[in-house]
C-alpha cells in the first residue's frame, strides 16, 4: 500500500523517513520536519494505513503489513536507501520490522518511545483510542484544551495536530489492529537491527511505554545503540522538542 506523505526540504537530498505513532498522523511531525530540511535533509512523514489521509484497511493489520506499506511508499521515491529512518511509538515498531526485513534499506535508525512487548496492556490502549476519538470529533475544541492542560510542555500546534490526528484515524480497525494483531518481542526486534540506532525514551515517572527492566534489556540488544532518556512522557519530540533535535542533530553529525 502506498502511503500518503508529507514532506519538506529538496528531493536530491539525503533522505529521512519519519513515523507517527498509534492514532497521530504525519502532522505530529510539524516541527522536527522542517528541522530536518533546514539541515540539508529531504524529510518524509508517512500516514500509516488507517491514519491521516491514507487508505484505510481491514486486512494485514500488524506489523508485517505496516512494514511493507513504509517499504513500498520509500521504493515510490526512486527507490532511495533512507540515511534516517524514524519512528515514534507504533512508527518505532514498524520502523524495526522494516529493518528486519530489508535490512540494506536503512543507514541509521531512531526509536522514539517504542512499547514495551511485556508491559503494554494493549486492550487498554485499544479502549483509549476508540473513546479519544470519539472525544476528538464531538468536541475538538474542547479535546485539546484538555489535552494541553495535560500537557502543559505541548504546544498549541501539537495539540491540534494529535485532535486531528484522532479525527482523521480509523479508529475501529486500528483499535482491532492493537488487540487482536499487534504482538511482537522488542527485544528480539531490537536484537535484529545491525546499523546505528539511538533510543530516545520518556522517564518512567512520566509514563514512558518502555519501563524497566525492559528498556535495559532491549536497550543492550540493540546493536551499536546508544539511548537517551528525558525527563519527558510518552511524546519526547512534543514534551522537549529542543533537546530532541539538539540530541539528533549531535548523534547524526557523529
Amino acid at each position: 500500500m502506498r502511503l500518503a506523505t508529507r514532506r519538506w526540504g529538496e528531493e536530491i537530498n539525503p533522505l529521512a523517513i519519519l513515523v507517527h505513532g498509534v492514532s497521530a498522523s504525519s502532522r505530529t511531525w510539524w516541527r522536527v520536519g522542517p528541522w530536518f530540511a533546514s539541515r540539508g535533509w529531504h524529510a518524509v512523514a508517512v500516514d500509516l494505513r488507517g491514519h491521516g489521509e491514507s487508505p484505510r484497511a481491514t486486512e494485514n493489520l500488524g506489523l508485517e503489513g505496516l512494514a511493507e506499506d513504509l517499504y513500498e511508499t520509500i521504493y515510490g521515491l526512486a527507490g532511495e536507501r533512507v540515511y534516517v529512518l524514524l519512528g515514534h511509538s507504533l512508527g518505532a515498531l514498524a520502523a524495526l520490522e522494516l529493518c528486519r526485513r530489508h535490512a540494506d534499506l536503512v543507514k541509521r535508525l531512531v526509536l522514539e518511545e517504542p512499547p514495551g512487548s511485556e508491559s503494554t496492556d494493549f486492550a487498554e490502549i485499544a479502549q483509549g483510542i476508540e473513546a479519544d476519538a470519539v472525544r476528538a470529533r464531538e468536541a475538538p475544541e474542547a479535546f485539546e484544551r484538555e489535552q494541553l492542560a495535560e500537557n502543559p510542555l505541548w504546544s498549541e500546534e501539537d495539540s491540534v495536530a494529535n485532535v486531528l490526528g484522532l479525527r482523521q484515524c480509523d479508529a475501529g480497525s486500528v483499535a482491532a489492529m492493537v488487540r487482536k494483531g499487534l504482538r511482537y518481542d522488542l527485544k528480539d526486534l531490537a536484537r535484529s537491527v545491525k546499523v546505528p540506532s539511538l533510543l530516545i525514551l520518556g522517564s518512567e515517572a512520566r509514563g514512558s511505554s518502555l519501563p524497566e527492566p525492559e528498556r535495559t534489556s532491549v536497550a543492550s540488544a540493540l546493536s551499536g545503540g546508544r539511548i537517551e532518556v528525558f525527563d519527558a512522557g510518552h511524546g519526547v519530540h512534543r514534551d522537549n522538542y529542543e533537546g530532541y533535535v539538539r540530541l539528533l542533530e549531535g548523534w547524526l553529525r557523529e
